[in-house]
């Protein structure tokens, strides 16, 4: 004897079908709302990373590919005193490396400190205690490649006051020119065993 079944019954269990096969695709779709999310804050602290990685490589090239270096001797002048040749000043001369970049020289970027047994200056002022002159370039501030530019340390004028102070032979002095970008240029030397109006440093 065949067995009808209740069409309620029947009804009931496709709705239960129905509302489970709905459920399964709320929580696969707030699966993947929740995967994108992620994805979303995964790749935007990528790209955050990967931004300020770039922006430590460019400072870094930029440090490395800005810098100065000598373009011969050091060469410090003396004057004949009552107390005998008392030196007077020192003179630099300076290019780019190649490949380089250009330098500002000017007085608002560059900053030039000098240093001896018996005074320290961490900046030098322009026009009295020291000269920066261009000796073969363009005419600008900028220090290019195939340019040099000559420093003069008055020596005189950072001891302006003080007569009873004065270099003496064996002293070592030292000279740091800071550009505002790349490498310090330190110039050290130590003066002869007998003070001259003219010496050559090397």
């Amino acid at each position: 004897m065949k067995v009808r079944r209740n069409p309620r019954v029947r009804l009931r269990r496709m709705a239960r079908r129905g509302l489970t096969g709905l459920e399964t695709a709320i929580i696969l779709i707030a699966f993947v709302i929740v995967a994108a999310a992620f994805a979303f804050a995964v790749l935007n602290l990528g790209f955050s990373s990967t931004q300020k990685s770039g922006e430590v490589l460019k400072a870094g090239l930029e440090e490395a590919t800005s810098s100065v270096e000598l373009a011969g001797s050091v060469i410090a002048m003396g004057a004949n005193t009552t107390n005998g040749v008392k030196v007077e000043n020192f003179t630099i001369y300076i290019k780019t490396a190649v490949g380089k970049r250009p330098v500002d020289m000017s007085e608002q970027t560059l900053v030039i400190s000098y240093l001896d047994p018996y005074k320290a200056v961490d900046k030098l002022t322009r026009g009295t205690e020291v000269d920066v002159e261009e000796i073969q370039g363009d005419g600008d501030t900028l220090l290019e490649y195939g340019e040099v530019f000559k420093i003069v340390i008055h020596v005189d004028q950072i001891y302006n006051g003080i007569d009873n102070v004065q270099l003496q032979p064996n002293d070592v002095i030292s000279i740091e020119i800071k550009p505002s970008t790349g490498s310090i240029l330190k110039v050290e030397r130590m003066l002869p065993p007998a003070i001259d109006c003219v010496m050559d440093l090397a």
